[in-house]
């Protein structure tokens, strides 16, 4: 059997990312730099047990985010922000 933890998954600010939630990281091309909001179609994990969040993006392309140090909680599906 595997030792592996899953982590659950947290924003920047320590916060628990559930699927539903939407949440903006930064992107870099070249010297541009700029926000991408994502909405969390999924949460999966890699061998070690690093989430991942996986969804999409405002113009309905999919994309995964691995560096959850770099993403920012900004709002919940049917729940007021950070209030629960």
């Amino acid at each position: 059997m595997s030792d592996v933890v899953n982590e659950v998954a947290k924003d920047m600010f320590g916060r628990e990312v559930r699927v539903g939630d939407i949440c903006v990281y930064p992107v870099r091309r070249g010297s541009n730099m700029w926000m991408n909001r994502i909405t969390v179609m999924k949460i999966s994990h890699d061998p070690r047990g690093a989430p991942a969040l996986g969804g999409q993006k405002q113009d309905g392309y999919p994309v995964t985010v691995t560096s959850l140090d770099r993403v920012a909680l900004i709002g919940r599906s049917q729940v007021v922000p950070f209030m629960d």
